[in-house]
């Protein structure tokens, strides 16, 4: 079973987006901001992370670098959301960038799209 770990500091979004996921079969943890994220992956390692860029404390880009930066996890894809930051300001390595608010349906086929159908087989 592929995993998603889903990094918003909004709890209702976060919940909506871990129970979408949930649903379609994906392996899903859940973090309210960059430091509880880099807490979670001392001990995991998500197929996919999901990552809100404006957070209180370490923010997305923060922590994206921090991701990057280890040796453990540079191959894995993250995907940045945000309603207020222009992707261009991003770094260019990010897998992709989901503008928020975002459908539904486009996150489940993003997700799809860049490590394939929870289940393998």
């Amino acid at each position: 079973m592929k995993s998603v770990l889903v990094v918003d500091d909004e709890p209702v979004l976060r919940g909506l987006v871990a129970e979408v996921l949930r649903d379609e079969g994906y392996a899903v943890a859940e973090a309210g901001d960059g430091g509880a994220l880099l807490e979670r992956l001392a001990t995991e390692r998500p197929d996919l992370v999901l990552l809100d860029v404006m957070m209180p404390g370490i923010d997305g880009r923060q922590a994206y670098l921090v991701i990057r930066s280890r040796d453990d996890l540079p191959q894995v894809p993250v995907v940045m959301m945000s309603a207020a930051v222009n992707p261009k300001q991003l770094d260019p390595s990010i897998a992709a960038f989901l503008p928020k608010p975002f459908d539904l349906d486009r996150l489940l086929a993003l997700v799809e799209e860049l490590i394939g159908p929870a289940a393998d087989g």
